[in-house]
Order: C-alpha cells, then sequence, then structure tokens
C-alpha cells in the first residue's frame, strides 16, 4: 500500500498511515479529534448492505464495550452504519508475540508465565463480558514490556470470514482453531481456551504446536491432539495438555486456567482432562500443500480449515483379489472416474446430494490428481494408518496463464479425505499404475471457503 492516498477522514478520525492492508480490509494508525493515536480498522463495504451481519455485529460490538482489562486492547468507536463501516481500538505499541518469539527465541521463566497469565487474564474479561475472541493466535498478542495486551477481535476479520460465517463454514485460523470450530460449530469460551493452549505452547517453544505441511494434515493433527509440546516446562505442560484437550467439554475455562497459575502448588496440582500426545515421527519427506496459500502478513493471516478427518481405526489393507465387496441394491453409488473440472463437479454433485448418507464408490483418480496422507506427506498405500486426502478442481474464476496448474487462488472445486478405518477394507489404494478408491463409505460434509468445499468419507460396514 506504500504510496497509496488514504482518504483525509473516516468519521472523526484522521489516518496517518497504515498498520495493515488485505483481506481484513485496511488498519491505519489514526489520531481521534484529541489527537490520540488510535487503531481504525475499515472493515469490508458488502457489510454495510447486509442487514443481518450489521445486527449481528452490533451485538458483538455491545459486549465488546463491557471488556474492561488492561489485558485487552479497548474498543474506543464503532460505526456500522457508515459505508464502509469501521471500528476503533486503542493502539497498542509493542510487538506482537510472534514477532517476539521470532527474533528472540522462545520465552523463558517468568517472562513465559507472565505470558500465560496475562492472556489467560485477558480471556477472563472477554468472556465475562459475554464476548469470544474467536481468533487468539501469536500475532493477535502484543507485548508491551513484558506483559501481553489481547488485540484484534475476530469481529474484525476479512469479509470473506463474515461470509464464511453466515454459510456455517469455520472461521478462525488454522492451527489455534479447536476441533469444534473445524467441524463447523460456533466459536465458544472453549474454542479461545483452546487458541491460548496452541499460542502459549508456541511461546515456550518457537513451533507451531500442531506442526506444518498442509492444511488438511493440520487439521487431522488438532482432531487427534497431537500437541506438539517438547519444551514446555513441567508445571505449564499439565495446564496446556488440557487446554489442548480435543473435546471442547474436557477443556477447563479461563477462570481454572488463570488460578491454575496463581502459585507454583496450584500448576503442580492441575490435573489435565487429556495429555497431549506427541506428533508422529516426520519422513523427512518435504511435504506437498494440496491447496496453495497465499503469503499475506503475520497480522493478518485468517485461514479457514477446508475439512479436517476423523481417525477410526486402523488403516485399510491393501484388497486381495479373494476379498469381495457387498453392497446393497439400494445404496448410491459412484462408478466413474474423478478428474479436475467437468467429471469433479459430477463427483462434487454427488457428494452433495449424498451427504450423511451410506454409499459405494468405485472410481479412478486421474493421474493431475495427486493424493497425500494425513500428514501432508505423498500417500503411500502401504501406510495407511492416517488416511487420504485429496483436491479436485471443478472450476476456475481467474485465466489459468500458458501451463499453469489450477490452483486455490484462482479456482474452486473440492477437498476429499477418506478417514483410516477397517470395516469392511474399504479403502483407496493403487491399482494399475493409478489410485482408486473402492469400498462403502458415510460422506460427511465439511466447511466451505472460497468455493471449495471439504469432504470426508468415513469407511462404513457393507450393507
Amino acid at each position: 500500500m506504500a504510496g497509496e492516498e488514504w482518504p483525509e477522514t473516516i468519521g472523526k478520525y484522521r489516518p496517518q498511515s497504515y498498520l495493515a492492508a488485505g483481506g481484513m480490509g485496511l488498519v491505519f494508525l489514526a489520531l481521534d479529534p484529541e489527537g490520540r493515536t488510535v487503531a481504525l480498522k475499515q472493515l469490508h463495504p458488502s457489510i454495510s448492505y447486509d442487514a443481518a451481519m450489521r445486527e449481528r455485529l452490533r451485538r458483538e460490538v455491545a459486549a465488546m464495550r463491557r471488556i474492561s482489562s488492561p489485558r485487552v486492547a479497548r474498543l474506543i468507536d464503532a460505526d456500522l452504519d457508515a459505508v464502509p463501516p469501521y471500528l476503533v481500538t486503542g493502539y497498542v505499541q509493542g510487538r506482537t508475540l510472534y514477532d517476539v518469539v521470532k527474533a528472540d527465541g522462545p520465552l523463558r521463566g517468568d517472562r513465559l508465565w507472565r505470558t500465560a497469565r496475562g492472556v489467560a487474564e485477558a480471556l477472563v474479561a472477554i468472556h465475562a463480558a459475554g464476548h469470544v475472541h474467536r481468533d487468539l493466535k501469536p500475532s493477535n498478542v502484543m507485548v508491551v514490556g513484558d506483559d501481553p495486551v489481547v488485540i484484534d477481535f475476530g469481529i474484525a476479520q476479512e469479509y470473506d470470514a463474515t461470509r464464511i460465517t453466515r454459510e456455517g463454514g469455520a472461521i478462525g485460523t488454522l492451527g489455534y482453531m479447536a476441533p469444534e470450530v473445524l467441524d463447523g460449530a460456533s466459536a465458544g469460551p472453549a474454542a479461545d481456551v483452546f487458541a491460548w493452549g496452541a499460542t502459549i505452547a508456541y511461546a515456550a517453544t518457537g513451533r507451531p504446536t500442531f506442526g506444518g505441511g498442509g492444511m488438511q494434515a493440520v487439521a487431522l493433527r488438532t482432531y487427534r491432539g497431537a500437541a506438539d509440546l517438547d519444551g514446555v516446562p513441567d508445571e505449564l505442560r499439565r495446564i496446556l495438555s488440557a487446554a489442548l484437550a480435543p473435546a471442547a467439554e474436557a477443556r477447563p475455562d479461563a477462570s481454572a486456567l488463570l488460578g491454575a497459575m496463581t502459585t507454583p502448588a496450584g500448576a503442580a496440582s492441575f490435573l489435565p482432562a487429556q495429555a497431549a500426545r506427541k506428533p508422529a515421527p516426520r519422513t523427512g519427506r518435504r511435504p506437498a500443500m494440496l491447496v496453495p496459500i497465499s503469503v499475506v502478513a503475520a497480522v493478518a493471516v485468517v485461514i479457514v480449515a477446508l475439512f479436517a478427518l476423523r481417525p477410526t481405526g486402523k488403516g485399510s489393507p491393501e484388497p486381495s483379489a479373494t476379498k469381495t465387496v457387498v453392497t446393497a441394491p439400494a445404496r448410491p453409488s459412484y462408478r466413474e472416474p474423478i478428474a479436475n473440472f467437468g467429471p469433479g463437479t459430477k463427483f462434487q454433485k454427488f457428494l452433495e446430494e449424498n451427504n450423511g448418507k451410506k454409499v459405494y464408490i468405485l472410481a479412478t483418480l486421474d493421474e493431475a490428481i495427486v493424493p497425500q496422507d494425513g500428514e501432508g506427506q505423498p500417500y503411500d498405500p502401504s501406510h495407511a494408518d492416517n488416511g487420504a486426502l485429496f483436491t479436485v478442481w471443478t472450476s476456475c474464476f481467474e485465466k489459468l496463464e500458458q501451463g499453469e496448474e489450477p490452483n486455490g487462488r484462482k479456482c474452486g472445486g473440492l477437498s476429499v479425505g477418506i478417514s483410516a478405518g477397517d470395516p469392511a477394507w474399504s479403502g483407496f489404494y493403487w491399482v494399475h499404475g493409478a489410485y482408486k478408491i473402492q469400498g462403502n463409505f458415510e460422506i460427511e460434509g465439511g466447511a466451505v471457503h472460497q468455493g471449495v468445499a471439504g469432504f470426508v468419507l468415513k469407511p462404513a460396514p457393507a450393507a
């Protein structure tokens, strides 16, 4: 945005410089009528024409006004009827927790505990006001001195996120989103607690809590509770394990977290509801992204999970010639090749029409569709315990350059996961030089993001 002009005034505020610009709209460092610095967030103009969205945001603004804590950036003003609408919060001078850890390394000792307590204190105040942050992560925590201040509520996320919220999809940042949010449920206080656990784990280790690789691989580790807590102090690890429990009801609330960290004895006696498991060992292979993600500023990253897989058991063995699939005549079936564009559109329609139903599929993937396993690695049928993932492109809303492959920036489609299980050797395997899906499945729909629909195929017994 350097070199571009910005409005002389927005409401009664005078923008001075850009703090951020991108999908979430424009964020300015601005001056109020008294000359004090504020952070002014200009939301997407389309909100002005959506009465239901403006009313929902109005209720959330009312809740934000009730929050009073030195650990939360204060809401100063909001005009949701302006074109475009805007929010004004206190300007917090400091570095983000993400930048602090990136520059200085993982936090240690009292510095780590002060951060953990301070962010928990912020959540206590937010939840007491009847509000939920929705997008807590290291880049939304400012460090002032050695104390944290939480900024950038989910209310101010990009327009695309408001569209997804209306359509029932997930909103947040992958790696910090709770499993129930990945499942399409609304984010509640327990989701903020999960994000707190992932944020503080990052502060303590300097690593993403649920690892890297493809989006679906990170989502799968989140579902499994496979948090990487190596290097976290033992007392704090017990608390983080509880906060990162996959089941929302198993997590403590923010007040319990804060109480456990008030004294060393409280932390030592804290009993996690479910210990986080170590992530699966890496093979050293380079992970391949199924859906390319454009690089944006860390303070503006909003990644929406396309779908999540639920492992149900051991991996499915490759079928032998002596096995026979038994299906009920009435069970819907799909027996055509799956490829990008036309064939992919037909397969997506089949999944949508039979969402929630048990079906039989016998379909070969086109060679242009490259599957991964649940860890974001190239799929290996001999190690199928983590399921399989693949993406099919059904249309492109922007013209592809000559030789350019379809991608998530220019095209829409569907992302399909096959969860591991062996009730009737249903599965995904390599036959005669091509990948094939064959067996009985239950279809489960997932979230939608920018025209990409997510589905999970869960192996089901033969009828």
